[in-house]
């Protein structure tokens, strides 16, 4: 087993509590700790805990056959602590074959990896799987059916609104919402803006009527108020209306495919993802943006419910090949066969080698242990709190 030391990344909308309250450090921190990785990507490689300076990369590198096992040269999936305190731009991941043809487009174009207005920093897709720690952890999360998105703007009211509901309602919901969505965020800016300033009124007072519409309403209306005092003006307030809003208790997930239509709004969680940092953003972001590559990979179709659940092993369903995510909580164990990362997200981890000679591991919250293929199996016990998590390979 190898300790590892989780890379924090520092973004705008990260906060400064959460995880420094996680992991036991002081807090307010100096900066916004948005995620902490735990891996082996370019952009952010996770040091061994030895004081050697090494990389799980140079690690995997040095011996990729016993690291991963035979046939993989390379980690194939990213596990993150996410905390979010204001949220996270619209956006959209490409699939395997997108991100191929982007990433070779922008390294024809000459663009660094590491540029600001780079949008494909690998050539990898970006399936991921986010589970709450905290409650509730809120998101908007795939395009909402077209029956609801009318019922709401209905409710809303005003002429504003109106006029684009005729854009909805074809029979095509699909084609439906991508036309809206194009038309919203392309907006002249003095259009756009008091579009904007219309619906957020209106979802105020929706948000404080305690008769008026459903509670799903309400609800949905309350994000977009919320996201308009981060974001005043930005034309993804508009494409936010079309989204589901999504609240998850502690060990609720959600699962999002390429394509799929998102951001996370506030709260803490753990995700995993295959080996990717590739994002294509359209709104709610100071970060470069490029609406005509989102478009270009978005998926419209409506997702009816993004969420998820670990099943009866703590297992996280999902169909995506490059990892597989298994929570262990307290009073159950698990065996382990590498390769792995196994993170504690709270109370206290123990993890012991079926290996004769090698010492018992105890993890606290935010550490993390790297179980190599060649190890021996590695018996988890978890005796508080959210327990562990355990990321393989799919």
């Amino acid at each position: 087993m190898y300790r590892l030391q989780g890379t924090i990344r520092p973004y705008a909308w990260g906060s400064r509590t959460a995880i420094a309250e996680l992991t036991g450090r002081p807090s307010p921190t100096e900066r916004p700790e948005a995620e902490m990785w735990f891996g082996a990507h370019p952009g952010g490689p996770t040091l061994v805990a030895d004081g050697s300076g090494r990389t799980l990369a140079d690690l995997i590198a040095a011996d990729p056959e016993y690291h991963l096992g035979s046939g993989r040269e390379s980690l194939p999936f990213l596990l993150k602590i996410l905390a979010a305190d204001t949220a996270l731009s619209i956006q959209a991941h490409p699939s395997k074959r997108q991100a191929e043809e982007g990433c070779a487009a922008e390294d024809a174009e000459g663009i660094p990896r590491d540029a600001p207005n780079r949008c494909y920093r690998d050539d990898n897709h970006k399936p991921e799987l986010l589970v709450a720690l905290s409650s509730p952890f809120e998101a908007l999360a795939g395009f909402r059916s077209v029956a609801h998105t009318q019922q709401l703007l209905g409710t809303l009211g005003g002429e504003e609104l109106k006029r684009f509901c005729g854009l909805l309602g074809s029979g095509d919901d699909a084609a439906d919402l991508r036309g809206l969505v194009t038309t919203w965020i392309n907006l002249p800016p003095a259009v756009s803006e008091r579009v904007i300033a219309d619906v957020v009124e209106r979802c105020e007072r929706l948000a404080a009527a305690e008769a008026e519409g459903e509670p799903w309403m309400r609800a949905a209306a309350g994000a977009i108020a919320k996201i308009a005092q981060q974001y005043p003006k930005d034309p993804g307030i508009l494409v936010a209306l079309l989204l589901n809003y999504i609240t998850l208790e502690p060990g609720e997930a959600i699962y999002l495919d390429a394509g799929q239509l998102h951001a996370y709004v506030s709260g803490l969680g753990v995700e995993i993802m295959a080996n990717s940092d590739n994002v294509l953003r359209g709104g709610l972001t100071a970060k470069h943006i490029n609406v005509p590559e989102l478009m270009r990979v978005l998926v419209s179709e409506p997702l009816a419910d993004p969420v998820t659940r670990a099943g009866a092993d703590g297992v996280f369903p999902t169909p995506a090949p490059d990892f597989r995510l298994r929570r262990v909580v307290p009073g159950e164990g698990a065996v382990v066969a590498g390769p792995a990362i196994v993170l504690c997200a709270g109370g206290r981890v123990e993890l012991r080698s079926s290996a004769e000679g090698v010492e018992q591991e105890s993890l606290r919250p935010g550490e993390a242990v790297w179980i190599a293929a060649g190890e021996d199996a590695t018996h988890i016990s978890a005796d508080d709190g959210p327990g562990a998590f355990v990321a393989t390979a799919g």
